[in-house]
């Protein structure tokens, strides 16, 4: 008995020992189990974080563009209560685990027409990093653009000025354009002389305001847009206008007429040039017939588009009320030029210059006046000063052509350039007599390259030309005015504005052309743009004597097929041919570029250009100086990308600013756009001192071959 009970205890104790030992193996088993699952577990944890943190660095991106919505010019500030400017902030609305903050680079907002946002996301330690570029809607996106498809009253010869030829006892048909036809053509208003019924309709008056229309013999490459209505023949434009490239402001029923709005059909978006239309000419005046307004032409019965190019609806885009921030910028860090002022631009081995005769010009800036600081003003109405200035000392910059000023005028606090300039009427350069009596020219450049475009008989060989008609309204006053002459071959970047007229005396184009051209074709890879902003007429110069024949001092070969490489906009009048009813046609107009107007003018008739519009694509990532600034279109994101940022400790840090293959490379510029940093730079390297952790942003330029590059620094000081 005993013995069996001590068998049966042995067999109870391996029995035990035997489920420990299991115990213990399964125990092992499941720690091994669970710590594979770990393992699994981890990454998929961190890449959870990893998407949340995007998630977040893109919710900065968001956060910053609402602001820039609310306020156009959010950029220009340091904002003190947006916590994401100054460290970390939640995630509004979701994870408040969830963080982001932000740096901005707006160095490039009005010089190159982008806002940068750096934004880092952060979410269980991981930190993601991207950057979004805002840009907005602006003329800048269209090869042309109208806000008015019609003539201004003010172009000179579109409209009689003679004592009632407006329908009305002393009333011009100028004046009455003025009241008629200064609308677009979907919007109500008066339609008819005072006195002759009816008085209001729903539509301009067809008959007496005058239209310009798009034909199948043109070529417009890249997108257009009109405020208004387009004219265009009823004939098929596939050649003509690219597919969906052409927009309207005149909507249909669909999308949402305004009470009283007359509108468009949305499948016959334009006027056929061949509806009814007897206005088209030098000097038009009201009569009888001048009653065409209430018929629907923009929506023929059958609604068929002949054009296989109807307008796409868009919204309308106001051009701004003046360039008054160009001449702001121009003050601060550019040129101011008073009166009238002629600009030849050159290229002179691969550095960019310009010529410059402004003989009112009393006081601007040192760097605008010469190398030897010899003033313009010390000039004398027959002998006065042209200076050679180089456009690299001055990159990016804004030109700005203003009155003469005058006595009786306030201080502008925009301009530091205008009491110093005063004259008295009568007394500056460019008014006083020459000979005789007043005459022209108002500008007479002292260079021999500028004269040698003029006849040798010519006495001035300035501009206007000496025989042109004194009576012509392109001149009128310009004695005075802030006119522009300006041509030639541009290196570099800057933005030409006036308080008066743009004249283009001939070719205004980039130095660098694509080899064996004949439109003037510029390089898609030159870094050259020049922007044309006149408060009035932008025109090409086509001077008549006062018999209306071509001036016997000026070479036709002048104005011959003439080609321009440039963002032109004429904010209260328009781009046009001066004199295009008179002489014969000059050959083609080639414009690589951007156009904008207030109103369509007249380029060719009788005489003047054919023309071939094709937009320059560099202007979608490169603007001129300033130019965006212009539009009030709210900001948008036009690209986002992941960006990874240097990594320094708070302290100093050296950063070479060069790369391996920047040769005869300079550095210049260099700024802490962005940050809690200060930056010094010694010879090619930025030591970049980060006073805290954060987000920080250097920028800087690198200029070779007379081009200046803009670069930055993306740096995450922890």
């Amino acid at each position: 008995m005993a013995g069996g009970a001590d068998r049966a205890a042995r067999e109870d104790g391996v029995a035990m020992i035997l489920v420990v030992a299991w115990s213990v193996a399964l125990m092992a088993l499941a720690l091994i189990v669970t710590q594979a699952a770990i393992r699994q577990i981890q990454p998929s944890g961190r890449s959870a974080d990893a998407s949340a943190a995007l998630a977040a660095a893109e919710a900065g991106i968001d956060d910053y563009r609402a602001r820039l919505q609310a306020v156009p010019t959010y950029y220009l500030n340091d904002d003190p209560t947006n916590a994401a400017l100054h460290g970390w902030a939640p995630v509004p609305g979701g994870n408040t685990e969830s963080e982001f903050r932000y740096a901005i680079d707006a160095s490039r907002a009005g010089v190159g027409g982008e806002v940068r946002v750096i934004s880092m996301g952060r979410a269980g330690g991981v930190t993601r990093t991207v950057e979004g570029i805002m840009s907005k809607r602006s003329t800048l996106d269209y090869v042309y653009m109208s806000d008015i498809e019609t003539p201004s009253a003010d172009l000179p010869g579109a409209y009689s000025t003679a004592a009632n030829s407006g329908g009305s006892a002393g009333v011009t048909a100028q004046q009455l354009a003025r009241l008629l036809c200064a609308r677009r053509f979907y919007e109500t208003g008066q339609v008819s002389p005072t006195g002759i019924s009816p008085l209001t309709g729903k539509m301009r008056n067809l008959n007496f305001c005058q239209w310009a229309g798009i034909y199948s013999s043109e070529r417009l490459r890249g997108a257009v847009h009109t405020n208004d209505v387009w004219r265009l023949e009823a004939t098929s434009l596939v050649n003509t206008i690219d597919a969906n490239a052409i927009t309207s402001s005149c909507r249909s029923t669909a999308e949402g007429l305004q009470p009283g709005e007359a509108g468009c059909s949305g499948t016959h978006r334009y006027i056929e040039t061949s509806y009814g239309y007897s206005n088209n000419g030098n000097g038009s005046t009201w009569n009888t017939t001048n009653t065409r307004y209430q018929g629907d032409a923009a929506n023929p019965a059958n609604g068929t588009d002949r054009t296989n190019r109807n307008p796409r609806y868009d919204s309308v885009l106001d051009l701004p009320p003046s360039p008054a921030t160009l001449k702001k910028h121009a003050s601060d860090s550019g040129c101011v030029f008073t009166g009238p002022t002629r600009i030849r631009f050159a290229e002179e081995s691969g550095i960019g210059v310009m010529y410059v005769t402004s003989p009112d010009t009393k006081v601007t800036a040192p760097a605008c006046d010469g190398a030897d600081g010899t003033s313009f003003g010390t000039g004398t109405a027959t002998n006065q000063v042209t200076r050679r200035i180089v456009l690299t000392d001055l990159t990016g910059i804004v030109i700005y052509v203003q009155n003469v000023r005058r006595s009786t005028e306030s201080d502008d606090p925009d301009n530091a350039y205008d009491l110093n300039n005063r004259w008295a009427a009568g007394s500056e350069p460019s008014c006083a007599i020459k000979s005789g009596t007043r005459v022209y020219p108002f500008v007479i450049p002292n260079d021999a390259t500028d004269q040698g475009y003029f006849s040798s008989g010519s006495t001035y060989k300035g501009f206007p030309s000496e025989l042109a008609n004194p009576a012509s309204p392109w001149y009128g006053s310009s004695c005075s005015n802030g006119d522009l002459y300006v041509q030639g071959q541009f290196r570099g970047q800057v933005t030409l504005a006036t308080e008066s007229n743009v004249v283009l005396t001939s070719s205004l184009i980039d130095s660098q052309q694509v080899v064996g051209t004949t439109t003037g074709q510029p390089l898609a890879s030159s870094q050259s743009t020049i922007g044309v902003v006149s408060n009035k007429f932008t025109y090409i110069y086509r001077p008549f004597n006062s018999s209306n024949n071509w001036v016997a001092d000026w070479r036709t070969s002048n104005a011959a097929d003439v080609k321009f490489n440039f963002a032109v906009m004429a904010i209260d009048q328009c781009f046009a041919a001066q004199d295009p009813y008179f002489g014969a046609r000059n050959g083609n107009l080639y414009l690589w570029g951007s156009l904008a107007q207030k109103y369509r003018c007249v380029v060719g008739s009788n005489g003047g250009y054919n023309k071939q519009y094709s937009y320059d694509t560099r202007l979608a990532r490169r603007t001129p100086p300033y130019m965006l600034e212009l539009s009030n279109e709210p900001w948008q994101d036009d690209r986002v990308g992941e960006v990874t940022p240097l990594e320094q400790p708070v302290g100093m840090t050296p950063w070479p600013l060069l790369y391996a293959d920047d040769v005869s490379a300079t550095v210049g510029n260099v700024a802490d756009t962005a940050g809690p940093a200060t930056v010094a730079v010694i010879g090619t390297q930025a030591q970049v001192t980060a006073t805290a952790p954060g987000l920080i942003v250097v920028t800087y330029t690198v200029t070779s071959g007379g081009l200046a590059e803009y670069r930055r620094l993306v740096i995450l000081a922890e």
